[in-house]
């Protein structure tokens, strides 16, 4: 085994960690969980067994395993970075909707009335 493939094993060891402690403290379900822990295992799959995806390498005529790893890599980020922008855009417009209404009712708090806490 070669120094990177240790590195990329250790880091998907660490991320499944990472992956138990989120679910445990409720912030991932569990389907989110299952779904991180199964990319984590298919990453240590690949590392160690980089010829079980040369099928694929062969379909798109991808020349190493590694350049596959990091296309999949690229696209997920994609992913990811897009749905974290929908999710985004989302809570913007909830505090626009709910600074609107609060204002629009009259609970807009007096700046004059503002509590200083100067025990800081």
């Amino acid at each position: 085994m070669i120094g990177i493939q240790i590195v990329a094993i250790l880091f998907a060891l660490w991320m499944t960690y990472f992956t138990y402690l989120h679910f445990k403290r409720g912030e991932f379900g569990k389907v989110e969980a299952i779904l991180w822990q199964v990319a984590w295992c298919g990453l240590v799959v690949v590392v160690i067994f980089p010829h079980s995806v040369q099928f694929i390498l062969n379909t798109f005529s991808i020349s190493r395993t590694f350049d596959l790893v990091v296309i999949i890599g690229i696209v997920v980020l994609f992913g990811i970075t897009f749905r974290n922008y929908v999710i985004l855009k989302r809570m913007e417009r909830k505090v626009e909707d709910l600074v609107r209404t609060d204002a629009l009712r009259g609970n807009v708090p007096d700046p004059k009335e503002r509590v200083h806490d100067d025990s800081h």
